[in-house]
């Protein structure tokens, strides 16, 4: 190739100084100034004539110099069942691509298959029929059979140049069912992910996302070029076979191949842990000879990636003797299946400038870092003082915060209302605050003390002074208008349910429907929340309601004495707290139509 190309170079080399001289001689009459302009123009219709020469020539060079060097003793071995298509590649070497081998036949080379039908040598022409086609690079059998079994080779040819490639090897296995035959064997851990590919086809890229996947031969798990099982199980063990539809004349053929995934059993990965020190102190005497152990367990087999070392103020230790302090060699440790690193300090004598102090233990290993130390203290002068001062003081003051707080947790609640304008009452469909049940006998129905409270001295205080909404059963219905129902029906519409408790109230044995409907959506159904008002002082509750005498030891209970009367007192604010919240405007009405003061 490098003769040809000299050769070529030196008739260039003449044939260009032949027109330079031929040129010349025609126009010697002519100025210097024409020639100049002339020459050039030459130069480059030379330039651009051979170079095209020689490129063309470098361009076959290298093919036929790529197809020349390509040893013919490497081999490739392709598998097929009986009855399915088989696909052979024309393959002379690693250096001739795919590109180069496109080519060949554009340059004049014809590729041509034979079949080794004897162990003499002897090789038989192949030849196109129904059955065997050639496309290109590619040996098609449709079907292959089992007398297809054998060694085939392709040469690739011209006028002067016949290349043969390396032996490939076809071998036709008889089909005895979708999981029998060559397998791929595939292993992962449970609770690990794995992608199957569909070995061996390469040749079959541009059709192979209709692989069909089958699981155990009959279940159809997927459609695709490859099968991703994301979470591997006991049960995922078993045969995938991947099948290739492929059509030729009409009919439609496959190309199998069969997998096997193994599961193995999941093994928690071991992590290295150092075991000692963590965070320590020690007491010992001045003077004293003492050894300091950091032990780490790093595996189920000898790390050679781990470190165990001390340092001491930012410095590591010497491993020698002279010192006062000093690290002795590492040492491994086979206990229980696991291996340790054990790493001593040693203090030859323990001084002053030691204690109090920081000596800490390293374990570096390429997953994790870890650390642990020691504080040497003196014996029997070892200060807890501060510690113990500090633990006191911790526990006086959260004693005094749960004291303050609980003794003026409704004061902080109130407050924490009017800071944020928090509203309860938004968007829950109830028309009312409260329901007010009043607990009277016949005896009492005109004259007690209690009407008065619940009809006048409540709704004053609670609806002018603080916008809430009361439904009062005596005042909100008209005089025989109330019936079960519509007692239910405005309970309904309350969102907390006030019962005014006195002793001569309940002396009456009467049944008294509100109170019992009322009380079964408190405690049961729990759709309304009641607040007690102990009007007089109840000394014996054994003879109310069990469902009463519940309420009566919650903190939902309030007690009416005379120093109530302020709108500042303790009972309002109780009141305030345990109704809901609700942010009031300087504008807002009450619902009789009085300015709110």
């Amino acid at each position: 190739m490098l003769n040809t190309l000299g050769k070529i170079t030196d008739k260039w080399t003449l044939a260009k100084q032949e027109l330079y001289d031929t040129e010349s001689t025609k126009e010697k009459d002519k100025d210097s100034e024409e020639l100049k302009v002339v020459e050039p123009n030459l130069d480059v219709a030379m330039d651009v004539k051979y170079l095209t020469l020689i490129t063309v020539v470098c361009f076959l060079g290298r093919i036929q110099g790529d197809l020349i060097k390509c040893p013919p003793y490497e081999s490739t071995t392709v598998v097929a069942l009986e009855g399915e298509h088989a696909r052979l590649r024309c393959k002379l070497c690693n250096a001739s691509t795919s590109l180069v081998l496109t080519d060949l036949q554009t340059h004049g080379f014809n590729i041509t298959w034979f079949k080794d039908t004897s162990e003499d040598g002897h090789v038989e022409l192949l030849r196109k029929t129904g059955r065997i086609t050639f496309e290109g690079t590619l040996l098609g059998f449709w079907p292959a059979f089992m007398n297809d079994t054998g060694r085939y080779s392709c040469s690739v040819l011209n006028r002067t140049y016949n290349i043969t490639s390396a032996g490939i090897t076809l071998n036709v296995h008889r089909n005895k069912g979708l999981c029998r035959g060559n397998v791929y064997l595939f292993s992962q851990r449970v609770g690990s992910s794995i992608m199957l590919p569909c070995p061996k086809l390469e040749d079959y890229s541009s059709k192979d996302e209709n692989i069909i996947w089958l699981k155990d031969c009959k279940d159809n798990v997927h459609i695709g070029t490859t099968y991703t099982i994301q979470k591997v199980e006991e049960k995922s063990a078993g045969y995938y076979s991947c099948v290739l539809p492929l059509e030729n004349d009409g009919v439609e053929y496959n190309v199998t191949r069969i997998l096997k995934l193994k599961v193995k059993e999941y093994v928690e990965p071991f992590k290295p842990k150092l075991i000692y020190p963590v965070e320590e102190q020690i007491e010992l005497e001045l003077g004293e000879k003492r050894e300091i152990e950091c032990k780490a367990v790093v595996g189920y087999k000898v790390d050679n990636f781990c470190l165990l070392y001390w340092i001491f103020n930012n410095s590591f230790f010497n491993i020698s003797g002279n010192d006062a302090v000093y690290e002795s060699p590492e040492r491994i440790v086979i206990e229980d299946n696991r291996t340790s690193m054990i790493s001593l300090l040693v203090f030859t004598r323990i001084k002053a400038e030691y204690l109090n102090k920081n000596f800490t233990c390293f374990l570096n290993c390429p997953d994790t870092n870890q650390i642990g130390y020691i504080i040497l203290l003196e014996k029997g002068k070892s200060d807890t003082g501060p510690i113990v001062l500090l633990l006191i003081m911790t526990v006086a003051v959260f004693i005094i915060v749960a004291v303050v707080f609980g003794r003026y947790k409704i004061y902080f609640a109130l407050c924490f209302r009017d800071f944020t304008s928090r509203d309860e009452t938004l968007q829950d469909s109830k028309e009312y605050d409260a329901y007010v049940l009043l607990l009277k006998s016949d005896e009492t129905l005109l004259s007690a003390k209690e009407e008065a409270f619940a009809l006048e001295l409540l709704p004053a205080i609670l609806e002018q002074k603080f916008g809430y909404r009361l439904c009062i059963l005596e005042r909100d219905v008209l005089p025989g208008g109330a019936s079960t129902n519509d007692i239910l029906s405005y309970i309904n519409k309350c969102r907390r349910l006030i019962i005014i408790l006195c002793a001569e109230c309940m002396a009456d044995d009467s049944p008294m429907y509100e109170l019992m409907t009322g009380l079964h959506q408190a405690l049961v159904e729990r759709l309304i929340k009641p607040i007690l008002i102990e009007y007089n002082p109840v000394r014996d509750i054994t003879f109310l309601p069990l469902s009463l005498q519940l309420i009566l030891r919650t903190n939902r209970r309030v007690k009416w004495k005379s120093a109530s009367l302020s709108q500042n007192s303790y009972f309002w604010k109780k009141m305030r707290y345990l109704m809901p919240a609700k942010h009031i405007k300087a504008s807002d009405n009450s619902p009789n139509g009085r300015t709110i003061l």
